[in-house]
């Protein structure tokens, strides 16, 4: 089975006789390549909920689907699920991505009435968070959440390996704008030396730089390793300074085993680190902080302070202004275009 969650391309995408299961197979597997995992995650969802949708509903799936059946897949998603506008376009995503693996034809899934639904959605749901009475917004890690993330994680109930692990791993994220599955590993019970960062893949440069060689990273379709470099700050956030005291304590640690383990050995996972963040950080604020939130923490903190967008980018790996939806200071924002704006009339 592939990494990439081919298992869930199902037979039927090849109809001709002159193809054999084994070459289905090689085939099916390259294209579960396609994609990222999180994406194949996400479309084996979609498929999951189009199943029940149409159990409860004692019907029996069939492609290609007909446009009521999208419209009603919708409805029972929004109004039965509770699912948001954002949460429909990618489940349309997958019942596309259905229909290809399966070998079926395409109908069109996002008619003009389709995309006017999912529309009204995400506006209804934004005017929800503006009133309060939608779910809590994830938001970026700011250095003062950091602060108080460090000093909750020095009271928790952790032994002080532990401590010095999720401490360092919080730093490093921050200051280096990673993503989650960069850094850490994606089960507890195995991992794959090819795409996990392992101990000897972090390496001290100099007495101010930490190097981190990211393995198969999201903007890189080679599959090339690439090396990233994190500096000190010195301050008490300080990502190096984190390093060095979890680097002495874990020093009789494999360098063939994944970085950040925890003091039993078990690798440190994004799950397990969400539930940390929601541990430590839910209950002093109505927001929500997950992994990916150190990522637009540092776009924000350095939007904040007036960076160029080119190294706002540069630091977030972003090869587009994709990086502007990791930007969550509207003030911020809005500060910008205006000094943009005093530029340009003062030329007129």
């Amino acid at each position: 089975m592939s990494k990439y969650g081919g298992s869930s391309i199902r037979s039927g995408l090849f109809s001709s006789p002159r193809i054999g299961d084994n070459q289905k197979a090689e085939l099916l597997e390259l294209a579960s390549h396609g994609v990222a995992v999180g994406t194949w995650k996400s479309y084996k969802t979609a498929e999951r909920m189009l199943a029940t949708y149409h159990k409860e509903q004692g019907q029996r799936l069939q492609l290609p689907v007909t446009e009521d059946t999208v419209l009603g897949f919708i409805h029972w998603l929004i109004y039965k699920r509770g699912v948001k506008g954002a949460t429909v376009n990618n489940y349309i995503a997958g019942i596309r991505m259905l229909h290809i693996t399966k070998g079926a034809p395409m109908p069109n899934l996002r008619t003009d009435f389709v995309k006017l639904v999912i529309a009204g959605t995400k506006h209804r749901d934004a005017g929800a968070r503006l009133r309060g009475e939608a779910a809590p917004e994830r938001k970026p890690v700011t250095t003062d959440v950091l602060r108080l993330l460090k000093a909750e994680l020095k009271a928790g109930q952790y032994t002080q390996t532990d401590k010095l692990t999720l401490w360092t791993v919080c730093a490093i994220l921050f200051h280096g704008a990673f993503r989650g599955g960069e850094l850490l590993a994606r089960q507890t019970g195995s991992f794959d030396p090819a795409f996990t960062l392992l101990r000897e893949d972090i390496q001290k440069s100099g007495a101010s730089t930490i190097q981190l060689r990211i393995k198969m990273p999201k903007e890189d379709k080679d599959g090339r390793a690439t090396i990233l470099e994190v500096y000190a700050t010195g301050t008490d956030i300080c990502p190096v300074k984190a390093f060095d005291k979890w680097e002495k304590a874990t020093c009789k640690w494999e360098n063939t085993q994944p970085a950040f383990r925890w003091q039993s050995g078990i690798p440190l996972t994004t799950k397990q680190l969400n539930s940390v963040l929601r541990r430590h950080l839910d209950k002093h604020t109505k927001c929500k902080y997950r992994v990916h939130s150190f990522r637009s923490g540092l776009a924000s903190t350095m939007a904040a302070l007036g960076c160029p967008d080119e190294e706002i980018k540069s630091m977030g790996r972003w090869s587009s202004r994709a990086y502007e939806d990791y930007i969550k200071l509207p003030k911020v924002k809005r500060a910008r275009v205006a000094r943009k704006l005093t530029t340009a009339l003062m030329k007129l």
